[in-house]
């Protein structure tokens, strides 16, 4: 449940010239590299890179001059990037791979002109979550715009690693393995590291709750950096395999242990570990939907519904509470019906104000549910 996009929705009260020129800058940017974009990596360029015969290629001045464009103001490179996400959600299967490139490498080269490798790193997962066309050789191309990007020692960028590895093949894997330091620092175990991300999420005592006018109380980045890790991870072994393994074995017993703990007993997990596992729970049921297993994600729902309505709910932290509400809905499609009817009941209940992000989450389930 994004929140509304200042780019598809400008103030009202905007200066029209100002919208004007911002859609000017970005339709003239989308021009120029699209007239301008090509293979970086084309089968010549990849022979020459493995018989180290020339350098990684670099940002094109096409690409340079972008870039600079929309690097000198905050808002406005949060607009381009935007709706560089959106063009390459939308056009996800009509896309040239060219211009797909070229995208790619200007987005990574922006973030990089910012410091901001978490966009970096989460459109990277995108791209393996999703299946991409010949994911591996964009995230190559990605290296070409920002050499260190995939560098980092977070959960997201180890995960990256692996399931990278797991999916590329030919020389586009060797190229990988060169540049990403696949022979000094081979990826970890797929099944090892999902068992030891789970145990640092419930254990991280740095984790914490943000505020957030749309969602709010959101988790930090650091956790979401552990959710979208472990949801890609499981996403490669199935949603069979993530239910007997990483759900019944490992996920229920530490929530129950949670919450059978008083007020008074110290608990062993902190309340923004467990809304963590719990979003993350809505988005691995997301993959129960998409390999058609519709009455085991039912399971979860109920399972997660049943979590937030125990005798003690009204003990249970409102953060916690909002961790249930967004599960709920993102599982929502296994029964609309019954989502609803729990939310709705969660609702009557409140005596603070909900987030707009819950109001539009009942809207869609009630669409849905019509």
């Amino acid at each position: 449940m994004p929140p509304p996009s200042a780019s598809k929705n400008p103030r009202l009260d905007a200066a029209p010239h100002k919208q004007h020129t911002k859609q000017s800058l970005v339709t003239s940017a989308l021009e120029t590299l699209e007239i301008s974009c090509y293979d970086v990596l084309s089968p010549n360029s990849i022979d020459a890179l493995l018989n180290r015969k020339c350098e990684l290629p670099v940002l094109t001045y096409e690409e340079k001059f972008v870039i600079s464009r929309f690097c000198v103001n905050e808002l406005l490179a949060e607009t381009f990037l935007e709706v560089v996400l959106d063009k390459i959600k939308a056009e996800k299967e009509s896309m040239g791979h060219e211009l797909l490139q070229s995208l790619c490498r200007v987005y990574v080269g922006l973030c990089r002109k910012r410091g901001d490798s978490h966009k970096a790193h989460a459109l990277t997962y995108r791209f393996l979550k999703e299946n991409f066309s010949e994911a591996p050789k964009l995230i190559m191309v990605m290296v070409t715009a920002w050499p260190s990007v995939f560098s980092q020692n977070s959960p997201l960028c180890k995960a990256i690693h692996i399931v990278c590895k797991m999916k590329a093949y030919g020389k586009v894997y060797y190229l990988l393995s060169k540049y990403l330091q696949w022979d000094t620092e081979p990826p970890g175990n797929i099944y090892r590291t999902i068992t030891s991300t789970l145990k640092a999420l419930l254990e991280d005592k740095n984790l914490t709750f943000q505020k957030s006018s749309w969602y709010g109380d959101d988790l930090c980045p650091a956790a979401w950096d552990y959710v979208f890790s472990l949801d890609l991870l499981c996403a490669q072994l199935g949603w069979i395999w993530t239910v007997s393994h990483v759900i019944r074995k490992d996920v229920w017993p530490n929530l129950k242990m949670w919450l059978l703990r008083t007020q008074t007993e110290e608990k062993q997990f902190k309340n923004v570990s467990v809304a963590a596992i719990i979003r993350l729970l809505g988005r691995l049921g997301q993959q129960g939907l998409k390999e058609n297993v519709a009455a085991s994600v039912e399971d979860l729902a109920k399972s997660i519904t049943e979590f937030g309505t125990q005798k003690r709910s009204k003990d249970l932290p409102w953060e916690v509470q909002l961790a249930v509400v967004y599960a709920t809905h993102n599982l929502a499609p296994s029964n609309p019906k019954v989502a609803l009817k729990a939310l709705e009941s969660w609702k009557k209940e409140l005596t603070k104000p909900v987030p707009p992000a819950v109001t539009k989450c009942l809207k869609q389930i009630s669409f849905l549910c019509s």
